[in-house]
């Protein structure tokens, strides 16, 4: 019987991928491990091949691409006990594995699926009042992060990894029309025009951005940024101070702590998470504390 599935996306890393897909499947097989490799030609395909990987009794599912992937991967195994997921960095975006601290050379990532231990962290839940329901690893973002988050994902740009996200930063930026929203978490309400929120139980977004740069994955808590409507001036300074965190100390911004995070917009948007569309507005973000065992470092 198979014991692990690793799933890739061939076109993560410029195609990269695919062939340290197979250097890693090779090094296991001939470590006397059994699986197969599941290579990805379309949306969805990761999150089924990792149910019907985790619903044949495979408990080891590795995923080769960047946090699109893994957004894809969780998705199809949230659900399941005892499922380990091991993650081998290639794409635009890797900052769940830069959070936990999985190497970006592919060698040394490889190496961690035979020498790595395991490792609870905390899974994100969103449920739209629709009824749609999603799992998420690093940060949803409302607002104007989401329309940057959609422009780059769409895969437009000229550009790949974070530069990809300050093309769709600055393209977005004179044409983003705040919504109003109502924010309600642990920490209280908010209500009024808004230009982001972002909720996450990791640090950073689009390749580096750290926009809540003192989220613990591990806490059973998000952080969440809220920033007020301001000029296009002052965004493009913000975002220049996200590399480090330092937009926290801008008047225009709020951090909170919480366990839940309720999101009603006017008019109704679409929340992103990992950078993938989930749902639009009104939603609800729930933190499920050691929600997901991942393999990391010894």
């Amino acid at each position: 019987m198979d014991d692990f599935i690793l799933i890739a996306n061939p076109i993560s890393g410029k195609g990269k991928a695919k062939t340290v897909a197979e250097q890693a499947y090779t090094a296991l097989m001939a470590e006397g491990r059994n699986g197969e490799i599941k290579l990805t030609a379309g949306t969805g395909d990761a999150t089924r091949f990792a149910q019907e990987a985790v619903s044949s009794g495979i408990r080891w599912v590795i995923a080769c691409g960047g946090d699109g992937t893994l957004h894809e991967v969780v998705n199809g195994i949230a659900t399941v006990p005892d499922v380990t997921l091991a993650i081998i960095p290639c794409g635009r975006g890797n900052d769940l594995a830069t959070a936990i601290g999985i190497p970006r050379k592919p060698q040394h990532a490889i190496q961690t699926l035979f020498t790595g231990k395991s490792k609870c962290i905390d899974l994100g839940h969103v449920r739209s009042e629709k009824g749609n329901e999603h799992y998420f690893t690093t940060i949803t973002t409302c607002g104007y992060d989401t329309e940057v988050s959609r422009r780059a994902a769409a895969r437009t740009t000229p550009f790949s990894g974070t530069a990809s996200y300050v093309y769709a930063a600055v393209a977005t930026l004179f044409k983003y029309k705040c919504p109003f929203v109502r924010i309600e978490g642990d920490f209280g309400t908010h209500e009024g025009p808004l230009l982001l929120a972002a909720t996450g139980s990791t640090k950073s977004y689009g390749g580096g951005f750290k926009i809540v740069p003192n989220a613990h994955f591990d806490d059973g808590l998000f952080d969440v940024c809220i920033i007020h409507p301001v000029s296009s001036f002052t965004v493009l300074r913000l975002m220049v101070t996200l590399f480090w965190g330092g937009h926290v100390n801008h008047p225009a911004v709020e951090i909170h702590r919480t366990r839940s995070l309720k999101i009603e917009t006017e008019p109704s948007v679409m929340l992103y998470a990992d950078g993938e569309p989930m749902c639009e507005t009104p939603a609800t973000i729930e933190i499920i504390k050691n929600g997901l065992t991942v393999l990391v470092p010894s």
